[in-house]
């Protein structure tokens, strides 16, 4: 069948689009050739498809997470919430540059809403996920900034960005499905995407990743039904969940130095509780609670039982500063 002038500027715009975001092979990090209807990596050989008219650089298994239009549309207006009211005030805070925007990779975006807000607020964002949300992307005005690709093997240079950020991703890596059962190699799959995401950090770089506190008592985010406001208790010694020191212990022999418990008031602007008097009332102690363990000196709290939210700072150091060789040096150095 010949190809269309349609199906040209397709290939064409996805040249572009790969090129502008310096985008690689995510098997070996070798270049990619874009053709009618396939990716193929120039060193490798490996060959990708596109889900739509989005690259799928995905290896192995997109993450199967059932969601409903009713569900997306939620996400979005969530997502934009958050990203208004935390996200781009924190950056503008780390990265307040106009002539150099900082390069920031939005890790698990889902529907694409917090790439959209920075990319137009002035950040080289670039988003990727590899679950459903991605049905949302066509209607995103910045999708030329969005790929399917998986955290664990992420198509980009190493020290390609000066952020990366992440919200209620480690939890679901190293599950059985879309549940809240672990497998046996949890640790493992988690160790693995710390150090892909300090892979592609600049040294100095900041890593954010954010999810419910495991030693908070209850699981406010995971697990209720549509509707009901009734939180799902919790056991500390359930993995499923992370705490402060659980990222330090991951990242850490990856190469990145201190694990901060940040500030979480405007992370959550409870969008779904605040349309219902009942859902208003029941969402004012955790609000209260987000804006307790934010105030100045509180730092301690932040990673304690009293919050239910967690948003980890963390920074790459280059190895001579911390004594830790990158994984891709200690390699080259046994072989």
């Amino acid at each position: 069948m010949p190809v269309t002038n349609i199906e040209t500027r397709v290939v064409d715009a996805v040249a572009g689009r790969l090129a502008a975001l310096r985008v690689v092979c995510p098997a070996c990090r070798g270049e990619l050739r874009e053709e009618a209807d396939r990716i193929t990596c120039l060193n490798c050989g490996a060959a990708f498809g596109f889900c739509g008219e989005f690259p799928n650089l995905v290896l192995g298994d997109r993450f199967d997470d059932p969601t409903d239009e009713a569900q997306m549309l939620y996400e979005e207006e969530a997502n934009a919430d958050t990203t208004e009211n935390y996200w781009l005030p924190r950056f503008r805070q780390f990265w307040p540059s106009v002539s150099e925007p900082a390069r920031l990779l939005s890790l698990g975006c889902g529907t694409g809403v917090d790439v959209d807000m920075l990319a137009t607020a002035g950040f080289d964002c670039v988003g990727v996920d590899c679950g459903n949300r991605t049905h949302a992307w066509t209607r995103r005005q910045r999708r030329q900034r969005l790929l399917l690709a998986n955290g664990k093997h992420l198509p980009f240079e190493s020290e390609s960005f000066d952020g990366v950020f992440c919200g209620c991703v480690f939890p679901h890596v190293g599950v059985v499905g879309d549940s809240h059962s672990v497998r046996p190699d949890y640790a493992a799959e988690r160790a693995a995407l710390a150090r892909e995401i300090t892979r592609v950090l600049k040294p100095d770089g900041r890593i954010f990743v954010s999810s419910p506190n495991r030693w908070f008592p209850f699981d406010i985010f995971h697990g209720r039904a549509a509707g009901s406001h009734r939180p799902r208790p919790y056991c500390f010694r359930d993995p499923f969940l992370l705490s402060r020191a659980d990222y330090s212990r991951l990242f850490a022999p990856a190469g990145c130095a201190r694990a901060e418990a940040q500030p979480v008031r405007g992370y959550w602007g409870f969008v779904r509780s605040r349309g219902s008097l009942k859902g208003r009332l029941l969402g004012w102690p955790v609000r209260l609670l987000f804006n307790f363990v934010s105030l100045p000196g509180l730092g301690a709290l932040r990673a304690s039982p009293l919050n239910p939210w967690l948003v980890v700072m963390l920074t790459k150091k280059a190895w001579r500063d911390t004594g830790i060789q990158p994984y891709e040096k200690r390699g080259k150095e046994k072989s």
